[in-house]
């Protein structure tokens, strides 16, 4: 079988558009704060809803997407993302927006479990590591193109304008999948039940288990190095912002040239490991108060960049821990599930130990969350 590069485009850019719902409230929290007069908290959950039901839905929805047929799943996905994105720009008060994003992490969790198990099927066994590794370059991708496009425009023509041109957007997307096969292959969605579902499950967790460290390691440095740079280091915090914005970007580097790593012989599971330990490693570096600010700086940039490797190396491996073909959309799920939850947990977690301990400290929880990813990608086998 031959790689059909134009589906695999095309999936990846469906992705970039659907993760381009994560970072679409960010640069808008303040006006809808004023607007619809959401209090910070309901401000909090519109930003993290998408994520609150990739936590919670997951798993089960790998599974739906495999019996459905993930080429149904990933439309299905579009069209709701889309429904939601009009309902957010109309929307009156704060509680039909709250509503309208969690209908839209619906919609982005289909879209997620479908498309990289749809990038597996079109793609020949000597690229399906390098078309998954690039896979894993999605999230910052749509985050980055979201967020710049929405500050840049926010003061120009509103919110309700900006969340109207994403449901415009997303209807494109949606047309653009006419473009694809209704059954790329047998692993694109059979439509019959996994024969040993709990057996793929279990084989996988390793797999999960290391996702979710990373994902906790990634989003807790993210979410509070702004902090960290303005209490210990003295940054204005306008710097703090844009610096870390540049820095978790970094990670496409990483995601990127996993891909050719892989192509060279080296495996997914010494990937994840040696990305979570450099990455860690060079975040307490960091982290420590000798360490001058433009050192440390330097230091968080290159984490960022090194942990790139780890979730292009965790989707790189979904098909090879899955016992057949029909078990990558149910992994994916899981994969997905394991990811939101260690994004959920890893601000709070680090928060409170800050808050209790000092940033002296705060090397303590991460360095423990790593070794227990570095076992987890140790752990990981073909099936």
């Amino acid at each position: 079988m031959t790689t059909s590069w134009r589906q695999v485009g095309l999936l990846y850019g469906i992705g970039v558009v659907a993760a381009g719902q994560l970072g679409i409230v960010p640069p808008l929290v303040t006006t809808l704060q004023h607007d619809l007069e959401l209090s910070l908290a309901g401000a909090g959950v519109a930003v993290s809803a998408i994520t609150l039901v990739g936590a919670a839905l997951g798993l089960p929805a790998g599974g739906w997407s495999e019996r459905i047929g993930h080429v149904r799943a990933l439309r299905l996905g579009i069209a709701v993302m889309a429904v939601a994105a009009a309902l957010c720009a109309i929307a009156g008060d704060g509680a039909v927006l709250l509503a309208a994003r969690c209908l839209a992490g619906a919609g982005y969790l289909l879209v997620v479990v479908a498309a990289p198990s749809l990038m597996f099927a079109v793609s020949g066994p000597r690229h399906q590591s390098l078309t998954l590794s690039l896979w894993g370059t999605f999230v910052p991708a749509g985050i980055a193109l979201a967020g710049l496009a929405t500050a840049a425009l926010a003061d120009r023509v509103g919110w309700r304008t900006i969340f109207l041109a994403d449901a415009m957007l997303l209807a494109a997307a949606l047309g653009i999948t006419a473009l694809m096969p209704r059954r790329p292959s047998a692993a694109a969605g059979s439509g019959t039940r996994l024969a040993s579902p709990t057996k793929a499950l279990i084989g996988a967790a390793p797999l999960a288990l290391a996702f979710f460290c990373f994902a906790l390691l990634f989003l807790a440095l993210a979410g509070l190095l702004p902090a960290n740079l303005v209490d210990a280091r003295k940054l204005p915090a306008s710097e703090a912002g844009k610096f870390v914005a540049i820095a978790t970007s970094l990670g496409i580097v990483g995601s990127l040239a996993t891909g050719w790593m892989m192509r060279g012989g080296a495996s997914p599971g010494r990937l994840i490991v040696a990305g979570t330990a450099a990455s860690t490693a060079l975040a307490v570096l960091g982290l420590l108060s000798l360490v001058p600010t433009h050192a440390a700086i330097a230091c968080f940039a290159l984490s960022f960049a090194v942990g790139g490797l780890v979730p292009a190396a965790v989707f790189a491996s979904v098909p090879l821990v899955a016992p057949e073909p029909r078990a990558v959309g149910p992994i994916n799920g899981l994969v997905a599930q394991t990811g939101s939850l260690g994004s959920l947990a890893g601000p709070p977690v680090l928060a409170l130990w800050v808050e209790q301990f000092g940033w002296s400290t705060a090397a303590t929880p991460l360095l423990a969350v790593a070794a227990i990813g570095i076992a987890c990608g140790l752990a990981v086998r073909r099936a």
